[in-house]
Formats: C-alpha cells, sequence, structure tokens
C-alpha cells in the first residue's frame, strides 16, 4: 500500500463510507473513516492526512468553521472535498485546496477529482510564522468575490478569517468580539473605508491589546495612502499585490503589536517594582527610625547580657584549665609514686614464678600429697596476684596518659585497619552475645597519633561492650566529610540517663559498679581527640542505646607534648 497518500472519509452512512473506502484503497491510498465532524477532526490530528473527502450535509451550516477548524489544527497542506448533492457544484472554490463535487458522480469521476486534488497537495505552500498561527483578523469588503478569494488565501496561511460585506458589519463584528487586525477596502458604498478606519481608531485608544488596522485599494495613489493613514490605518496595501505581500504585512503589524504588547507589560512591571521598592524603602526607612528611637535601651540591655555570657565563659575555662593542669600534677605525681614499687614488685614476682615453676617437678615427687596441693594453691595465688599488679599497671599507665606524660609519634595511617585491630583485641568480650556491623565509607587516609587514636576507638568500643547487658549490636560507621573523618560507634545498651550527659568526660566520673572502671577512659580520649583538633559528641537516651561520633581532620598538628597510648 502507497502509505504516503492519505484520506480521511467523512460520512454518516457507512454503506456509502466502506464503498467509497475500498475505490480509494483499490488505488493504494490510506484510508481511514469518521461519521462525526468532531471525530473527524480528532482523527485528523491523529491521522494527518492529505486530503479530507466530507459529506456537506454531516458537515452542515458549520462549514466554515471547520474548514478553517482543518487548517489551523491539522496541516497546511490538508485538502478538503465537498460531497454536495446539487450537481451544479463541481468546480473548486476560491478557497484554496477546496474542492467540491457532486454525489451522483461516477465512481471515475470521483477518483480523478480525489486524485487531482491529492496532486495540488503536493505543491509547496507558504505558511504564516507559527506564531502568529491561529491569529484572528476580519476583511470587510464589498465584493463577495475578492472578499472569498481574499479570505481562502489568507486561511491558507494559517489566520482565522471573519467576512464583512459593509462597512456597518464590520464595526458591529469589531464590537462583539476580538480581532487581531482588520482589512478595510477604501471605496464602499454607504460607509467607506476612511469612515471606517475613523471610527475603528476611536475605539482602539481605549482597547489595551492593539488592533491593527490594513487599508486595501485598487488604485494605490498617494493621496489616497495619505487619507488612509491620517484615518488611522497602520499601513496600505493595493489590491493587485501579491497575496504573499498581504500576509508579511499583516505579520510585520502583528509583530509590531506583539512588541507594543510587550513592550508595555515590561513597562508596567518596572513600574510596579518601582512603587514596590520605594513603599519598601519608605517601610525600612520608619521601621529604622522607631528601631533607634525605642530599641536603644534594649541593645545596651543585650550588650550587658553579651559581656556577662562571655564573662561567663571565660570563668568556666580558666576553672576548668585550673582544675585539669592540677589534676594533671596530681595524677602524674601519684603515677610516678606507685610505679617505682609496682615494678620493683613486677619483677620480684617474675623471679618467683620463674623459681617455683623449675621447683615444680622436684617438689612433686619429694613432698606428700597435702603438702604438693598446698605448694599448686601458692603457685595459683601468685597468677592471681599478677593479675591484680597487671590492673594496678594499666592504671598507671591511664594516670600517665591522662597527665600528659608521655608523647608518641605522627603517623599517616589507614583508619579502617585501626578499628579491625582494636575489635580483635576485645573479640574475647563480644564473644558471641555481640553483633558488630561495619558501615565503612571511602576514607582517605589520616594524620595522627596511630596509638593515642586506637586507644580511643578501645575506650568507646569497650564501653559500647559494657553497655550490652546480654545479647546485643554494635554498628561502626565511617564517612568522609570536608577535610575531616567522622567516625560513629552506636551500640544497644542501656544508654546514658540525660542528667548525667554533661559529666561522663570528667576525670574519675563512671557509672560502671566500684573496681569495674578508673573514670578515665572517656577524659582520656575526650583529652586527645581535642588535641587532634577534633571533637566528640554523644547522643543517648536511658534505654535506648547510646551513638558516639569522632570527627577528626585529615591533617592533624599536634602539641610538643601529648598522651601516650594505653589499653582501655
Amino acid at each position: 500500500m502507497n502509505s504516503s497518500r492519505r484520506l480521511l472519509i467523512l460520512d454518516d452512512s457507512v454503506t456509502q463510507a466502506m464503498q467509497l473506502r475500498l475505490l480509494c484503497e483499490g488505488k493504494g491510498w490510506e484510508v481511514r473513516c469518521a461519521r462525526s465532524v468532531k471525530a473527524a477532526l480528532a482523527e485528523a490530528d491523529r491521522f494527518t492526512p492529505d486530503l479530507i473527502v466530507a459529506d456537506e450535509y454531516v458537515v452542515g451550516i458549520e462549514r466554515e468553521e471547520f474548514l478553517d477548524a482543518v487548517a489551523a489544527r491539522v496541516s497546511s497542506r490538508t485538502a478538503v472535498l465537498m460531497m454536495t448533492e446539487d450537481e451544479s457544484t463541481d468546480e473548486y472554490s476560491f478557497r484554496e485546496f477546496e474542492g467540491r463535487i457532486a454525489k451522483s458522480s461516477e465512481s471515475r469521476i470521483l477518483l480523478n477529482r480525489i486524485g487531482e486534488m491529492l496532486a495540488a497537495t503536493s505543491a509547496p505552500k507558504m505558511v504564516a510564522d507559527p506564531k502568529f498561527r491561529g491569529s484572528r483578523v476580519m476583511a470587510i469588503d464589498d465584493s463577495p468575490t475578492h472578499l472569498e478569494f481574499l479570505a481562502g488565501e489568507l486561511r491558507s496561511y494559517g489566520f482565522i478569517v471573519s467576512k464583512a460585506s459593509s462597512g456597518a458589519e464590520g464595526l458591529q463584528r469589531l464590537s462583539e468580539e476580538s480581532f487581531d487586525c482588520v482589512l478595510v477596502d477604501l471605496i464602499m458604498p454607504g460607509m467607506d473605508g476612511i469612515e471606517v478606519c475613523q471610527r475603528i481608531n476611536q475605539t482602539r485608544r481605549l482597547q489595551i491589546d492593539p488592533l491593527g488596522i490594513i487599508m486595501l485599494t485598487s488604485q494605490e495613489g498617494r493621496e489616497d495612502m495619505m487619507r488612509g493613514i491620517e484615518a488611522g490605518a497602520d499601513d496600505f496595501v493595493g489590491k493587485s499585490s501579491d497575496t504573499s505581500v498581504l500576509k508579511a504585512r499583516i505579520q510585520a503589524l502583528l509583530r509590531r503589536n506583539l512588541f507594543e504588547r510587550e513592550h508595555r507589560r515590561v513597562v508596567e512591571e518596572l513600574r510596579s517594582k518601582e512603587l514596590e521598592a520605594l513603599r519598601a524603602k519608605a517601610e525600612a526607612e520608619s521601621a529604622e527610625v522607631r528601631a533607634r528611637l525605642a530599641g536603644e535601651l534594649t541593645l545596651a540591655n543585650q550588650e550587658l547580657e553579651c559581656s556577662n555570657r562571655k564573662l561567663k565563659m571565660t570563668q568556666m575555662h580558666l576553672v576548668q584549665s585550673e582544675k585539669m593542669a592540677s589534676l594533671g600534677q596530681l595524677v602524674a605525681g601519684i603515677a610516678h609514686e606507685i610505679n617505682n614499687p609496682l615494678a620493683f614488685v613486677l619483677n620480684h614476682l617474675f623471679t618467683i614464678e620463674n623459681a617455683l615453676a623449675s621447683a615444680a617437678p622436684e617438689v612433686a615427687a619429694s613432698v606428700s600429697g597435702a603438702a604438693c596441693a598446698k605448694f599448686q594453691k601458692a603457685r595459683v595465688r601468685l597468677d592471681e596476684m599478677r593479675e591484680g599488679l597487671d590492673r594496678m599497671k594499666d592504671l598507671v599507665s591511664n594516670l600517665r596518659t591522662f597527665s600528659r606524660l608521655d608523647e608518641g609519634d605522627l603517623k599517616t595511617i589507614d583508619l579502617h585497619e585501626n578499628i579491625d585491630s582494636v575489635l580483635r583485641l576485645l573479640q574475647y568480650k563480644l564473644q558471641d552475645r555481640i553483633e558488630v556491623e561495619k558501615r565503612y565509607g571511602h576514607l582517605p587516609p589520616i594524620d595522627c597519633y596511630a596509638g593515642q587514636l586506637n586507644q580511643v576507638m578501645m575506650n568507646l568500643i569497650a564501653n559500647a561492650v559494657d553497655a550490652i547487658e546480654n545479647q546485643g549490636k554494635i554498628v561502626i560507621s565511617t564517612r568522609a566529610g570536608e577535610g575531616e573523618v567522622l567516625v560513629s560507634i552506636r551500640d544497644t545498651g542501656s544508654g546514658i540517663p540525660e542528667g548525667i550527659q554533661n559529666r561522663i568526660f570528667d576525670p574519675f566520673f563512671t557509672t560502671k559498679p566500684v573496681g569495674s572502671g578508673t573514670g578515665l577512659g572517656l577524659a582520656i580520649s575526650y583529652q586527645i581527640v581535642q588535641a587532634h583538633g577534633g571533637m566528640i559528641e554523644v547522643r543517648s537516651r536511658a534505654g535506648e542505646g547510646s551513638e558516639f561520633t569522632i570527627r577528626i581532620p585529615q591533617k592533624v598538628k599536634l602539641a610538643a607534648h601529648e598522651t601516650e597510648t594505653v589499653s582501655a
């Protein structure tokens, strides 16, 4: 099938439409049918036919509206062939690409006429600028022939055209409907074009949207042109001119009117903004005066309150600094005094353990069973003594770290590896009751004191483990921020009561039972992170677990004296 030629048949008779469809499809044309004007227009929008064969009876008195809709909505290259009951109408109308043929015509004649119409639609045709397509134009002319020809030409360019056969009829239509442009014949009986232009010009001054007026004449004399311009016409075109010239003049006039509307809109918008700015300026000045007159006392009070807050903050910082300095000196002295005898006891304990271990075979062979049991019990007690001494050693290390007695080495590390190493060390505490979920993001290497940062991770993870009594879960998340890395340690433990959250970083403060904690873990961790230029944030609610978030810069510059890495 030759799908390049498309036909749409508009006929309410299914039998006649089917007969015509079979004839056309026999010629290789693609055919669709519709039974109403509404259905035909909808089908034409989807199908885009080259020719619409319409029953004039179905179209009815809305013939002009139907042709305008086809020209405006479907395609500028779509032709219409009207099938009429009157055999004398077998000729083309004034409207371009519109034909008429009698229903009683033979099939051969009907197919020839359809072929002619299809051939005519393939010829190139000028179309209107898309932005002016659908513009409403009224033509006023006392010549029915020229009026019909002019309306047909303008419709073929995409304009919606109304016709008036006299000046009075044209003025009446203008008072009832809205148009973008009006074409007025200069010479008409009764009311000529000059009087029509004068009356239109008087009324359009009151209109918001300008109406373009083009005077049409067959003489094109200078005197007539001046009379038309003085009467209010915007342009003067001879009837003998090519219709493409008229189309160009209409588009130019519409373009000018469009520019005037846009210019008026911009001017109104600028004027509105200017008035709004002046109003806002006046209100601001008035508010400023009121604020200056009524707010001087308030400003003084605010300055006083601000000074008081700064003074309290300064005092608090000074007290805290003195407190930490004094405490550091005290802790350093205690740690030093304990460390020497502790080392002495540990060394001798090591010697005793080795001696007893070497003598164990001889004792077992030479003494009685009861004496041997006492010997073994003494060795067990020595092991318990070592466990207690190791705890004292850890306590001393914590005290020395808190007092900043030792330093570490600045290194570039992969933080994920350090966290994994801490988890391996704490595996004995996790056992099978606590699930650890790692949500690692992409982290760049960071510069830090690795041992100290390990101690922070050790303290926070160990505290999370201790907070979970039975089964639970610990989630460790990491991500990179702007110039910093963030580590979050969240547990499903018992949580921290709100009333003591502001004390958890104080030295020696602990919620653990006596003998289970020293109260230095979080204090040392806070001190280490702060020395790295970072911070620790905590979010917790009793019974719902806790979350500690550590923020550490990627590049860290530490002071010359820092804390030593010790286990939690």
